[in-house]
């Protein structure tokens, strides 16, 4: 097969020539570098990824994505309603429904639990039904040392849950920070409500029995208890199947932002409410994105760094070749092909060291943990646990062509002095 002469000339200037062993060692650390960034980008995003993976999954699993509150019309008139079916009716034929994989009643209140040492101020959930359990949670029933059924499943721990009046399911993080156990009685006192007594206007409150635990190893442990729709509804002095609106599970929780700007259309901002994950947990994912954005900054400057080690690599070549570029030139090659050849040369360094620190940083990223199960190390601090990782060979085709467009970017230059190299000039002492 006939190459392109620009081709065969710039593969040819590629490889180590005899008298230009600095060069060499200039361009081979230029190759070394490039691999070196892409590799580290691949890993490192990939372990960035896998974090947020596992912030999504377990704090976003736990909370509303999307609420939708009726709002108090002035004047005593009475409120806005809005059930599940409701719900459902109005937005029959949206768009967005397809992104919708549970509709549940709201019922929540800000309360404080009243712990046998200390008072902690907690969100309390209400579930109406076995239906009405959040995906996210729907699997987290502890079966630790807390739970009285360690053999149990989590859908028979909720049944025993939605059976058991006046009972409470607690996060395991703040189970084991204040000794708490199944079988434990606490108080759960409702300040938004209270009534009068002969000591005084108290908040209305009630002792709960913990049934059992829930864990999703995240902060939402130690804010969040579930209790029966029922039972808190009595609590806040409410019709026991009353409800404050209705809450969405999306399928994606990052399309929050999204639909719900598209439920305003059926839901006016006049009559309801619509807030979405983000008011409550949007800064900690907003500080992880930009910890994302600034590791990804970093690491990409090491491949900024070995492109810069292409140009000059590529400068001294062009001077060292000189006269054979001003004799190419004598012979009738034009410039464009003289510039293609260092091209070459500089696509070269990239292409070889962008794939090469691609397939590393491939095999390394998935088979991470087995190689630090291996060789005892643990970044976490924890025994058994592996680092969080969510590779995408889309990610790792979108570094190796950022690798490979800087080596072309770097050859510019140089093979633009080639190109304007004038013979005459070059050869007048020859």
């Amino acid at each position: 097969m006939n190459f392109p002469i620009s081709l065969q000339i710039g593969l040819r200037y590629s490889k180590a020539a005899k008298d230009g062993k600095f060069i060499s060692f200039i361009s081979f650390f230029s190759m070394a570098g490039i691999a070196l960034g892409v590799l580290a980008l691949v890993l490192v995003m990939s372990v960035m990824d896998g974090f947020e993976g596992i912030l999504k999954q377990r704090i976003l699993g736990a909370v509303p994505h999307v609420l939708i509150k009726p709002i108090s019309q002035p004047n005593s008139a009475p409120s806005t309603t809005l059930d599940v079916q409701q719900f459902n009716d109005m937005i029959q034929n949206a768009e967005f429904k397809q992104d919708i994989i549970q509709v549940l009643p709201l019922v929540q209140s800000v309360a404080i639990m009243q712990l046998p040492s200390d008072l902690k101020g907690v969100m309390a959930q209400g579930i109406s039904d076995d239906k009405s359990i959040p995906l996210g949670v729907l699997n987290s029933l502890s079966k630790s040392q807390y739970s009285t059924t360690p053999d149990a499943s989590s859908a028979a721990s909720w049944s025993r849950f939605m059976d058991s009046k006046y009972g409470i399911v607690v996060g395991q993080y703040m189970a084991m920070e204040y000794g708490l156990a199944v079988g434990d009685k606490i108080r759960l006192m409702i300040s938004g409500t209270s009534h009068y007594t002969p000591i005084g206007r108290m908040p209305s409150q009630r002792t709960f029995t913990i049934v059992d635990m829930f864990h999703t190893e995240s902060e939402i442990d130690e804010q969040l208890v579930f209790v029966r729709s029922q039972d808190l509804n009595r609590l806040m002095r409410k019709s026991p199947a009353d409800n404050e609106g209705i809450r969405l599970v999306l399928n994606d929780a990052f399309l929050a932002n999204e639909i719900a700007q598209q439920i305003t259309e059926y839901f006016p901002k006049s009559d309801y409410k619509i807030e979405n994950w983000h008011d409550t947990h949007g800064k900690l994912f907003d500080a992880v994105k930009m910890e994302k954005t600034m590791m990804w900054f970093m690491l990409s400057l090491i491949i900024c760094v070995a492109a810069f080690n292409i140009v000059s690599a590529l400068v001294m070549m062009v001077t060292k070749k000189q006269n054979e570029v001003a004799i190419l030139k004598t012979l009738g090659m034009t410039p464009n092909t003289i510039s293609n050849i260092f091209i070459v040369q500089g696509a070269y360094n990239g292409v070889f060291g962008a794939l090469l620190g691609g397939s590393i940083g491939a095999i390394l990223t998935l088979n991470l943990n087995g190689f630090m199960a291996a060789t005892g190390l643990n970044f976490l601090g924890v025994a058994g646990i592996g680092l969080p990782i969510e590779f995408s060979w889309l990610k790792l085709t979108y570094i190796v062509s950022l690798a490979i467009i800087m080596a072309l970017l770097a050859s510019i230059y140089p093979a633009k002095k080639a190109a304007q190299l004038m013979p005459a000039d070059v050869l007048r002492y020859e």
